[in-house]
């Protein structure tokens, strides 16, 4: 026999302003995500310091710096403010069906999804900005962000792993 009940719309508001509330005020942590933009830099030195590559490799090498004609390209790190609930323990984790094999040292974050752009561009998150002083904890993502809650339209869940 199906059902034909229907929850009041209210309920959904209640829910969402629970969960925002976990998120913004009483669970939530302030972390940071550090992206990687280039800039290029006009270099007209006659005697650069920086060696030429010319390798077909070229983009495998690991270096801030490349130079290419008299252009050098270097990498900055910029970091974005994020707020999301982290989960260290892997026993409290949301369960998203089949067993997940993560790294012992693996974290969950739930954020919102307005976010999410950020998160995938990121090359990596520092956890908990406020302890960064003490001691910075960086995670690189550890497969995909995921579509949580409700409608699968308003929260994210990510799993990370410790990087050094």
């Amino acid at each position: 026999m199906p059902c034909n009940w229907k929850l009041p719309n209210d309920f959904f508001d209640d829910y969402y302003e629970m969960i925002d509330a976990t998120i913004n005020d009483w669970f939530g942590v302030d972390c940071e995500l550090v992206f990687i933009e280039k800039t290029e830099v006009i270099d007209n030195n006659i005697y650069p310091n920086i060696p030429d590559n010319r390798s077909v490799n070229i983009n495998r090498r690991k270096r801030d710096q490349q130079k290419r004609g008299n252009v050098t390209i270097k990498e900055i790190e910029v970091k974005q403010n994020f707020k999301a609930k982290i989960y260290w323990d892997s026993k409290y984790w949301t369960k998203l069906g089949g067993d997940i094999v993560t790294p012992e040292t693996g974290i969950q974050t739930i954020f919102f999804a307005e976010d999410l752009d950020r998160v995938l561009r990121a090359k990596y998150l520092i956890a908990h900005k406020g302890i960064a002083n003490e001691l910075e904890y960086k995670f690189t993502k550890f497969g995909e962000p995921v579509m949580t809650g409700f409608g699968n339209k308003r929260y994210c869940i990510c799993f990370w792993e410790r990087s050094s």
